[in-house]
């Protein structure tokens, strides 16, 4: 766990990362999508960063967890082998 952490932490402040912090507007689309899509209270989170990635202009995700996002029409997933993990200089 302190391994995902300090990951976390090195992607956050990494130079050539571009923060997007959720709008106003994240919870009224967050509950749109999961009553349009039909998802359930396991699928939130999921549903909140789409959303706000949505709201940001963000077209393009790179997951480890591809499925997890395929429902979301308006996001081109890439998918990134589970193997590769984030590589950081």
């Amino acid at each position: 766990m302190d391994e995902a952490i300090r990951t976390a932490w090195e992607l956050w402040e990494a130079r050539e990362v571009t923060r997007i912090l959720p709008s106003p507007d994240v919870l009224p689309r967050t509950l749109d999508l999961m009553a349009t899509l039909g998802l359930g209270r396991k699928r939130i989170l999921d549903t909140a960063l789409a959303a706000t990635l949505e709201l940001a202009g963000v077209q393009r995700l790179a997951t480890f967890n591809p499925g997890d996002f395929a429902i979301f029409p308006f996001l081109e997933i890439v998918s990134t082998p589970v193997n590769s993990g984030p590589r950081l200089v």
